[in-house]
């Protein structure tokens, strides 16, 4: 099975996206992008995620430091709704 990737000078061409963005993500811990025949890349396991920083950042005008918030509160609200179905599993148990 082949790993896809993309690289990132690429995506930002097809795309339209300043390749600054793309630094900025990855210095901030957002997203990490491997290194592939000495390029840097994007898989595209990432593609979806990337989608959505790149509506926070170019369509909504949010800056970096706000997507990683978004980022941060939106994995809290996952990891709140997996701990209520748990809990819910768990009372239907016992009913």
């Amino acid at each position: 099975m082949e790993t896809e990737f993309i690289t990132i000078t690429e995506y930002c061409i097809n795309y339209h996206i300043d390749p600054s963005f793309m630094v900025s993500l990855e210095e901030s811990d957002i997203v990490r992008f491997p290194v592939v025949e000495k390029e840097k890349c994007i898989h595209t396991d990432q593609l979806a995620e990337l989608d959505k920083y790149i509506h926070l950042h170019y369509d909504l005008q949010i800056n970096i430091e706000g997507i990683d918030a978004i980022r941060h509160l939106l994995k809290k609200v996952h990891d709140m709704q997996h701990e209520i179905r748990e809990l819910q599993n768990e009372l239907n148990i016992h009913k």
